[in-house]
């Protein structure tokens, strides 16, 4: 059976170990992503724009700044091993992962809200193996 799952954390105790290994479970499914960041993070936007090299198209629309594009093992590896801000929050707003035209993980609101519109029970259960005891899931048919 599919289903779609919603979950968050609080980032009260600003332990963010529970992203990478997710992250990384639902980019070795994809083959797109995008990259949405407030305006004001110019730091984190500069950076994302050096890491893509101009391989990804980039969108300004209303106060984001959207890049998207294909993946790659090397922005793959940089999402992956340099994804923490000086606060030790995660740098980007929301990352949107798809698979053939087809979204199938959403991080957002800097690592801290989740959803994945098309996932099974194993996938259910991996996101629980690695996710905080206080994760609030919602799962539905």
């Amino acid at each position: 059976m599919i289903y779609q799952l919603y979950f968050s954390i609080s980032d009260e105790d600003g332990k963010m170990d529970y992203w990478v290994p997710l992250m990384n479970y639902f980019l070795s499914q994809s083959d797109t992503l995008e990259i949405h960041c407030w305006n004001e993070e110019e730091v984190v936007i500069e950076e994302t724009k050096s890491m893509l090299e101009d391989s990804f198209e980039i969108i300004m629309e209303n106060n984001l700044t959207i890049f998207k594009g294909n993946k790659a093992l090397d922005i793959v590896n940089h999402l992956l091993s340099n994804n923490v801000n000086v606060e030790g929050k995660i740098k980007w707003f929301s990352i949107f992962l798809s698979k053939n035209s087809t979204t199938i993980f959403h991080s957002e609101h800097w690592g801290t809200e989740f959803f994945a519109p098309n996932v099974n029970e194993k996938d259910i259960a991996f996101i629980k193996s690695v996710m905080p005891i206080e994760t609030n899931f919602n799962q539905y048919i």
